[in-house]
């Protein structure tokens, strides 16, 4: 059972999702570049609690999380920059 107030460290290597939180208010705390795989892989680290983690997983991939569009895109923008990606 996790503590629904206890907040830790959450690692995606989905842009989309990281913009999403950008997006929600969870600042990132880090990116780093996991170059073991053969293909580079960003991954974006928050630093946010259990229960809003949940909520924002639930909003996300459940169709149903609202965001302003050029804000979102505008973040995803910013992670791509990090990625050195275009």
């Amino acid at each position: 059972m996790t503590t629904p107030h206890l907040k830790a460290e959450f690692q995606t290597s989905d842009i989309y999702f990281a913009a999403y939180l950008c997006e929600k208010g969870y600042p990132l705390k880090s990116s780093d570049k996991d170059c073991c795989s053969g293909r580079p892989k960003v991954r974006f680290c928050f630093v946010i609690g259990n229960y809003q983690l949940e909520e924002a997983k639930n909003s996300f991939f459940g169709g149903k999380g609202m965001v302003k569009a050029k804000d979102f895109v505008a973040h995803i923008r910013s992670l791509k920059s990090l990625c050195g990606v275009g």
